[in-house]
C-alpha cells in the first residue's frame, strides 16, 4: 500500500494530543505565544518541546500556512511501501549465502533500470540543512529509517556531495538514490546497517564494494545497481570509497 504524505500528516495531527495532551490548535497557540517568527527558531522551540525535527519542522509549516494542514485536499508525492523486501545478502561476500540471492536474479521486480521513485529531489550539498521543509520531511522520513545510523547516513551523503557536487539526491521508499544525468548510487538505509551501491558495469570498484546484493529488510533498488558496500561504521567511508563513487559519477551519461 502506498503512503503518501496526506496520510502521514492526518496520523501526525491525530496523534498530537494523545502523545503530547495538546491538540493542533493548543499547538498552534502556544507557537504564537512564544513570540517567534523566524522559522529555524520555531523548529528549535518546538524539538525542545520534545518534537523530532520532521514533526517539529511541520508543525512549523503549519503555522505558516495559517494553521491548516499543508496536504489536505491536496496531491502528495507518495513514497511507495509496498516493495519493501528482497532476498538477503551481503555486499562483500563473494558467493551469496543459503539465505541470498544476487541481485540481479531479481531484476523483474525491479524498477526499471535508472529508474527513481516519485519524491522530492534535492542537490546532496544541501542535505544537511536544506531549505525545503518539504525536502526536509521527506529526506527526513527516509532517514529515520536508519534509527541508530542515521548519524553515519547523514555523513556518507556530506562525504560524497562534497566530492561530486553535481549530484542530485532523491529520497524514496528505502533509500536515497544519487544521480546525474543518470543513477549513479543509492545509499540504501535499514536500522541494521546502511549500503552504498554503485553503478558501474563495466569496473569493478574497490573493496569493501562486491555484487549488489540486499537483505530482505532493505527496499527493492534500481535494478540498475551493479555493486554495493555494506557500511556500518564511519570509518568505512575511505578515501577509496569516495573515489569509486567519483567514477561512477564519471561514467558517459
Amino acid at each position: 500500500m502506498a503512503t503518501d504524505f496526506r496520510e502521514k500528516e492526518q496520523e501526525f495531527l491525530d496523534s498530537l494530543g494523545p502523545d503530547t495532551g495538546r491538540d493542533l490548535a493548543a499547538w498552534m497557540a502556544t507557537i504564537v505565544q512564544s513570540g517567534l517568527t523566524d522559522r529555524n527558531a520555531i523548529i528549535d522551540f518546538l524539538r525542545r518541546q520534545g518534537f523530532l525535527f520532521s514533526r517539529a519542522s511541520w508543525l512549523e509549516r503549519i503555522h505558516h500556512n495559517g494553521g491548516r494542514p499543508i496536504y489536505a485536499g491536496e496531491p502528495s508525492p507518495v513514497i511507495d511501501r509496498a516493495r519493501l523486501r528482497r532476498p538477503r545478502g551481503h555486499a562483500t561476500t563473494p558467493q551469496p549465502r543459503e539465505h541470498e540471492t544476487p541481485r540481479n536474479t531479481h531484476a523483474a521486480t525491479q524498477p526499471p533500470a535508472g529508474s527513481l521513485a516519485p519524491a522530492t529531489a534535492v542537490a546532496t550539498s544541501t542535505i544537511a540543512s536544506a531549505n525545503s521543509p518539504e525536502t526536509r520531511i521527506a529526506l527526513d522520513l527516509v532517514l529515520a529509517e536508519a534509527k541508530a545510523y542515521r548519524p553515519l547516513a547523514q555523513y556518507v551523503l556530506r562525504e560524497i556531495s562534497a566530492a561530486v557536487p553535481t549530484l542530485i539526491a532523491t529520497p524514496a521508499a528505502g533509500y536515497v538514490a544519487l544521480s546525474h544525468h543518470a543513477l549513479v548510487a543509492v545509499l540504501a538505509i535499514s536500522a541494521r546497517e546502511l549500503r552504498l551501491g554503485l553503478v558501474s558495469p563495466n569496473t569493478t570498484p574497490p573493496p569493501p564494494f562486491g555484487p549488489a546484493r540486499f537483505p530482505k529488510s532493505f527496499a527493492p533498488v534500481p535494478a540498475a545497481i551493479t555493486h554495493a558496500a555494506v557500511l556500518d561504521d564511519a570509518r568505512q567511508v575511505t578515501p577509496e570509497l569516495i573515489a569509486a563513487v567519483k567514477a561512477a559519477a564519471g561514467r558517459p551519461a
